[in-house]
């Protein structure tokens, strides 16, 4: 699923790091599971991909099971009534029109119109279908709607991708300390925990990078260097 900061470009790259770390009956988890353009690359005895946002959450629930739902293209008129209106629709067909109809895939971040004044959704075209595409490889996972802070495993497989600090385009983001001090916690569990970011505390090794550019909104483009951790 196309989706803001997704590692849908460099999935080829660290899935076969993190698929190294994953033994026979361990449980594979994401914390931050986005537009699951990761735990749709992984093989587990049993994966979960969470979120906080229950329109995502809601929307890859359906797409797994339901795929022919998805429509071919969003117009302007639907995007704007449905952003108007989120109260009198479905949860997973306002996570689609939020996120496969907008600029970037940012939530509801503007219609995505192919040049100025096009209303006929030809940008959304691809984002469903890249989105129906994706359905057969999530069927045996679980999307569960729930905060990282809440989630405690012991001897699982954890990949995070939260939002990047200091990174703009966000609506959401989370307090950096504890984010880390939970990825210690969860480490102190037995689980193997990995971390993509730009940087981390010292006692996170970089175990892979790579320069990329990042399109976090219109006109704001960026070089960076994305890096794999292992707490």
């Amino acid at each position: 699923m196309q989706y803001l900061g997704s590692k849908s470009r460099i999935a080829k790259d660290i899935a076969p790091i993190i698929q190294s770390y994953i033994q026979p009956n361990m449980t594979y988890v994401e914390p931050f599971v986005g537009g699951a353009n990761m735990i749709d690359h992984i093989k587990a005895y049993r994966k979960v991909g969470y979120d906080v946002n229950p329109y995502l959450i809601a929307l890859l629930r359906h797409v797994k099971e339901s795929p022919s739902d998805i429509p071919d293209v969003i117009s302007y008129e639907e995007y704007t009534a449905v952003k108007n209106n989120k109260d009198k629709y479905p949860e997973w067909y306002v996570g689609l029109i939020g996120f496969c109809g907008s600029f970037g895939s940012k939530w509801f971040g503007g219609y995505a119109r192919q040049h100025a004044g096009d209303n006929s959704g030809s940008r959304s075209i691809s984002a469903l279908k890249n989105l129906k595409s994706q359905a057969e490889s999530l069927k045996d996972t679980d999307f569960v709607c729930y905060d990282y802070r809440m989630l405690d495993f012991h001897g699982a497989v954890i990949y995070c991708d939260p939002p990047y600090l200091g990174t703009t385009g966000y609506k959401n983001g989370i307090n950096a300390q504890e984010f880390y001090d939970w990825c210690r916690k969860m480490k102190a569990h037995d689980n193997i925990v990995l971390v993509s970011e730009y940087s981390m505390p010292a006692d996170f090794k970089a175990i892979w990078s790579k320069p990329v550019t990042t399109h976090i909104s219109r006109g704001n483009v960026s070089k960076a260097e994305e890096k794999l951790y292992l707490a």
